[in-house]
């Protein structure tokens, strides 16, 4: 995956680390990246958008069809260092309603740490 990465963190919490673009010419790539995160074995996983600065509405599509996945296998998924834009689209879509957002990324991570 060229855009997107995989990481583990204490071998409980698996990151997905996002492009600075999701656009049509690589969301599929965005959404085969969020199927094998929540494919993971862990329970606690997060979707790190620190370098992403713009995402189309069919990424915010894919993001709110693995949190809902990930509930229903009793999993966490939260989304870490949220850049200003992509929040005010957020908050307009009304995304914490339903997964827990973090501009900062270590603050994501340390939620799930003490979970």
């Amino acid at each position: 995956m060229g855009e997107f990465s995989q990481r583990n963190i204490d071998n409980r919490i698996e990151v997905l680390l996002t492009s600075i673009e999701i656009t049509v010419k690589n969301v599929n790539e965005f959404k085969g990246g969020l199927e094998k995160l929540l494919n993971s074995n862990s329970n606690y996983l997060l979707l790190d958008l620190s370098k992403t600065i713009y995402m189309n509405s069919a990424a915010l599509g894919c993001i709110a069809d693995t949190v809902m996945k990930a509930k229903k296998l009793e999993k966490e998924i939260v989304i870490g260092g949220i850049q200003s834009t992509i929040l005010e689209v957020f908050k307009i879509i009304k995304f914490e309603s339903f997964v827990t957002l973090f501009t900062d990324l270590d603050e994501a991570i340390n939620y799930l740490q003490e979970k």
